[in-house]
C-alpha cells in the first residue's frame, strides 16, 4: 500500500471514530433514560450477587443512602446512579473535581463505575470522597449491581431482591 493511501485510510477512520463518538453523545444527550436502562440491564445480569453487593455496601452507607427512605448525608444518596451523569443530583453540592468532570460529560456507566470504585482519585482527581477504593473486581462488580437495583425514587428494579 502506498504512503499516502494509508495515511487517506487513517483520516478516514479517525473521521469514523469522530462520528461514532459524536452519534454516541448525541443519543446520550436526546435519551438519558436509555442510557439508563442499559447500564442497569448490564449491571444486574447476575441477580444473585445483589446480596454481596449490599454487605459491600456497608463501606459506602456512612456517607451515601440508597432505598426508599433516602436522606442526603456527607455524600449524595445512590438512588439511581448507575447510566446517569455524574454531579446531577441538585441538592448536592459537589467537590470541585466531580464538578469539573460531569462538565466533562463523565456518565456512571458500569465501567466507569468499577473504575471509580477502584480509585476514586484517579477518576475524579481532587474528589472529597475520602475513600480509598476496593481492589477486587467481584466486589465491585457486587456493589455496581445492589446499587443498579434501586431507581431513582429508591424503589427496587423489578427481579431485584437481596
Amino acid at each position: 500500500m502506498t504512503e499516502q493511501r494509508t495515511l487517506t485510510l487513517k483520516m478516514i477512520a479517525a473521521g469514523a471514530a469522530a462520528l461514532v463518538f459524536t452519534a454516541a453523545a448525541a443519543q446520550e444527550a436526546a435519551a438519558p433514560e436509555a442510557v439508563s436502562e442499559q447500564e442497569v440491564a448490564k449491571a444486574l445480569t447476575d441477580m444473585s450477587i445483589i446480596p454481596a453487593g449490599k454487605r459491600s455496601f456497608v463501606k459506602c452507607q456512612a456517607c451515601h443512602m440508597v432505598g426508599e427512605n433516602f436522606q442526603r448525608r456527607a455524600g449524595p444518596p445512590l438512588n439511581g446512579v448507575v447510566g446517569r451523569a455524574a454531579g446531577k443530583n441538585e441538592e448536592f453540592r459537589y467537590s470541585p473535581g466531580m464538578n469539573t468532570v460531569a462538565a466533562e460529560g463523565l456518565v456512571w456507566t458500569v465501567e466507569n463505575l468499577d473504575a471509580y470504585l477502584k480509585a476514586p482519585r484517579e477518576v475524579v482527581p481532587g474528589t472529597t470522597m475520602g475513600f480509598a477504593g476496593i481492589p477486587k473486581a467481584e466486589e465491585r462488580a457486587a456493589l455496581i449491581a445492589y446499587l443498579a437495583s434501586f431507581k431513582e425514587d429508591g424503589s427496587r428494579v423489578e427481579g431485584a431482591t437481596e
